[in-house]
């Protein structure tokens, strides 16, 4: 009996032993499945988020389709991990559905309509978006889903809204620095537009427009530092002389003269 005893006892632990594995194995599927489930949430939040300023941002309908299947994309990862769960379905066939109707009845918005925010909160919030949605194109071009044209257009389109933005912010503030007489600050707000500006080949009018407003404003700006270097030149003057002539004056009525 005591060997059949001890066999029975060593198939027991090996079956508690293989039931535990399977447990820990169960356990680390489920796990990596939330993971992976999370992660597609959060892809889809993102993109929902930046979805929020087409009417703010003028959207391409290829930067659109971009950021809907990239929805897509993720809701049918999570599909594949949880099947059973219907609201990844409805999900899925909706922004299919969407992605159909942007395809046939979009109508892209000119350039012409994008307004630059006047608060400066909302215009930093907006360049936010602009560097959010670029990391997205670049994060959808390395995984192979769009092709190098198509990234390196709708980012440069992007990366001259945000310049068009940190510009007219820029030129508010050298205005500001004028109207308080701080004419090397604005100078140097100046100098470094223009070098911006004077790298980019393919301006457009607006653009063009802003760097002719700089030009302006450096020679205005140019103008006043020159009166201020002239009047502080002519107060050094005066002040050297009635140094000069306090000299003087101590010279011949100093203590220390002797008559």
């Amino acid at each position: 009996m005591y060997p059949l005893i001890i066999s029975l006892v060593a198939l027991l632990l090996i079956v508690m032993i293989g039931y535990n594995i399977i447990q820990q194995y169960k356990q680390k599927v489920e796990t990596e499945r939330r993971i992976s489930v999370a992660k597609q949430h959060a892809v889809i939040s993102e993109v929902d988020e930046l979805l929020l300023y087409a009417t703010k941002i003028p959207f391409t309908k290829i930067l659109l389709l971009i950021l809907k299947n990239r929805i897509r994309n993720a809701l049918f990862i999570m599909m594949n991990m949880s099947p059973s769960t219907a609201s990844y379905k409805e999900h899925f066939a909706d922004t299919e559905a969407q992605i159909k109707q942007i395809n046939e009845n979009y109508i892209e918005q000119t350039s012409n309509s994008f307004q630059i925010p006047n608060d400066d909160k909302e215009a930093v919030n907006l360049i936010k978006v602009t560097k959010k949605i670029r990391a997205v194109l670049r994060s959808e071009h390395a995984k192979g889903k769009i092709n190098t044209n198509i990234f390196v257009a709708e980012n440069r389109n992007l990366e001259i809204m945000q310049l068009k933005i940190n510009l007219d912010t820029s030129i508010k503030r050298i205005i500001q620095a004028k109207s308080m007489k701080e004419y090397g600050a604005a100078k140097q707000m100046i100098d470094k537009l223009l070098k911006i500006l004077e790298s980019i080949p393919d301006k457009d009018n607006e653009l063009l427009q802003k760097q002719q407003l700089l030009v302006n404003h450096n020679s205005e700006v140019l103008s006043n530092l020159s009166d201020v270097s002239t009047s502080l030149n002519e107060e050094s003057r005066r002040s050297t002389k009635e140094n000069s002539k306090q000299k003087d004056i101590e010279m011949l009525f100093g203590d220390k003269q002797k008559w």
